[in-house]
């Protein structure tokens, strides 16, 4: 894995990793993660031969904090990021709340990309009502300056569950957590290796304390406004919309909404597969990716 920053125009610095060898991807991590949740997908790349660049959004990882974070500022910084490795053209993969950054990039940079997927996304504004599968991450898109504190504590959490994953894995939380998620999404949570890798970039994503935890609730109180960059302007049938059936975080009627959203994209529901759908169907994604 390569890590470095980048150095934007205005001296902020953008954190990236990278992974793989092969054609480019450009990764847009969940939220409340960071550029290291592209370590769930090393093996992957290698075998697909593909180079997979995770990129932290303003506030997380290593990317430096900004008041008023908006979907065209991160897509034209990742594109300044995208010219300086010299990419002219780059796929594009977003999962979670990093696909709402992933269809901001494409439709801002339409002639910069081949294709795109993007995998359990939400539609904005996106419905705070039956969002995410525990009440903590409601009450905090619902309540802003409570939600802090819950974000506050969530951030603590985190940090506990990374030191010591087989503790938390054992804990009455844990086994809590594992409840809360879908049938298929909890043979992910059940996995020791999978659980400390995504632990391990949440907890990157909190690296700068405060500042990190401001950076979660603009995220969330960005995705319950509508959205701010042409959708149209996106080409037909470059995006590929992937959603479980059963998602818990991200619920179906997301992916519906945008298939009439996206000009004629390509929307796939997955029976019996939830929030994790992305990597029950790696031998897909990389057929996509690849071609």
């Amino acid at each position: 894995m390569m890590e470095q920053t980048f150095s934007l125009p205005d001296g902020r610095q953008l954190g990236y990793c990278v992974v793989g060898e092969g054609k480019h991807v450009l990764y847009f991590h969940g939220t409340a993660s960071s550029r290291l949740e592209i370590l769930l997908l090393e093996e992957f790349a290698f075998a697909r031969q593909l180079q997979i660049i995770g990129v932290d959004r303003p506030g997380f990882g290593l990317s430096t904090f900004v008041r008023n974070k908006s979907l065209r500022g991160f897509a034209k910084d990742v594109d300044l990021l995208v010219e300086h490795l010299g990419f002219d053209q780059i796929a594009v993969l977003g999962w979670s709340g990093g696909g709402v950054f992933a269809l901001g990039y494409v439709a801002l940079f339409p002639e910069r990309v081949t294709k795109a997927v993007v995998v359990g996304a939400p539609a904005l504004p996106f419905d705070a009502a039956i969002a995410h599968n525990n009440s903590l991450a409601r009450f905090a898109m619902k309540f802003p300056y409570l939600g802090m504190l819950a974000l506050k504590r969530m951030r603590a959490q985190v940090l506990k569950a990374n030191v010591d994953v087989d503790k938390f894995l054992a804990s009455k939380r844990g086994r809590n957590l594992l409840k809360s998620w879908s049938e298929a999404d909890a043979r992910f949570f059940s996995d020791r290796t999978w659980v400390a890798l995504l632990y391990g970039s949440m907890a990157e994503a909190f690296r700068q304390g405060n500042q990190s935890v401001k950076a979660v609730l603009q995220e969330h109180m960005l995705f319950m406004k509508p959205w701010t960059v042409p959708l149209t302007r996106i080409p037909r049938g470059k995006v590929f919309v992937w959603q479980g059936a059963e998602d818990k975080t991200c619920r179906v009627d997301n992916a519906f909404r945008l298939g009439k959203e996206v000009p004629d994209a390509h929307v796939e529901i997955f029976a019996g597969k939830g929030h994790c759908v992305l990597f029950d169907n790696l031998e897909k994604l990389g057929e996509i990716l690849s071609s």
